[in-house]
């Protein structure tokens, strides 16, 4: 049975279409299309597994932005500020002259950190963010990342 597929347009910066593209040919896909349908299927499941969390998580939120753009570093300090009782410590650390990364590390019900992260994500300048929750409230030692897995050691 074929998939009904639906033809749309993106603007991307020439940069990020370009080590697109490296991994495209890297991962040997047939086009850029099918490729692009894999990291939205990506993208659609980790939303929808940030979106199930339930109960008290520990984790760290992993956000790296352009601090040249206006208003952005200003907007991450006041959220910061805002969600003092979910954020338990950050670092900060410059990568070059106008990119920085930032890890939150927080503890908290997981709705609260969804909305971190949902803010984080809608603030401009912000080129990704990345969510791992290492930890529940009641001593699981469960590990989901959007980016990685665990390395099965309970500590």
């Amino acid at each position: 049975m074929s998939e009904r597929l639906e033809r749309v347009s993106l603007t991307v910066p020439t940069d990020l279409l370009a080590e697109f593209d490296d991994v495209v040919t890297d991962a040997d896909y047939d086009s850029r299309s099918e490729a692009v349908r894999d990291a939205l299927r990506g993208f659609v499941s980790s939303y929808r597994w940030r979106d199930d969390l339930d109960g008290r998580h520990q984790g760290s939120v992993v956000i790296l932005y352009d601090h040249d753009v206006t208003g952005v570093t200003d907007a991450l300090l006041d959220l910061q500020h805002d969600l003092h009782e979910t954020i338990i410590s950050t670092q900060h650390v410059h990568l070059s002259a106008d990119r920085c990364l930032e890890t939150l590390v927080v503890d908290g019900p997981a709705a609260d950190i969804r909305e971190l992260v949902r803010r984080i994500q809608s603030l401009r300048g912000i080129q990704q963010v990345q969510l791992a929750v290492v930890g529940a409230d009641d001593g699981a030692t469960s590990v989901h990342s959007d980016a990685g897995a665990s390395d099965g050691h309970d500590h």
